[in-house]
Formats: structure tokens, sequence, C-alpha cells
């Protein structure tokens, strides 16, 4: 599965708004920094970043953890 590109940090920020609900405040606003930092290199995070973080987050999984979790959904 592809997901589309994201040409802008309120893109990006719109994605992560659909976890909110998901996330403690301190997670969200953790992502939503690591977004912003992404985003000063005009570098911005789509749908597969931004689940990834959040699986992060939730689940308290490494990177790798996360990646692999991803692939094996076939999201990777």
């Amino acid at each position: 599965m592809t997901y589309p590109e994201v040409n802008s940090l309120e893109e990006s920020l719109a994605i992560l708004k659909k976890y909110k609900n998901e996330l403690s405040k301190d997670d969200y606003d953790n992502i939503k920094s690591v977004i912003g930092s992404h985003a000063i290199e005009n570098e911005y995070l789509n749908e597969i970043d931004i689940e990834m973080l959040v699986d992060k987050a939730i689940n308290n999984r490494t990177t790798e953890e996360s990646i692999n979790r991803l692939k094996n959904k076939g999201l990777l």
C-alpha cells in the first residue's frame, strides 16, 4: 500500500489529528514536535510515518519493532 505524498506541515498535522484520541497529551505533543522539526527542513511526514510514531508511542515499541509490525501488516 502506498500513501500519498504530503506537501505541507498542515497536511502532516491533519494526519496526526486523526490519532489524537488514541494518544496521551504528552505523546501527541511529542509527535507534533517531531513533525514540526522535520517540516523545518521541508520534510513532511506522511500517514505511514505518523502511524509508526503513534505505534511507537502507544505500544512502547522500538523503531525496529514498529517497522516489522507495519511490514507484517503489508503497509511497508
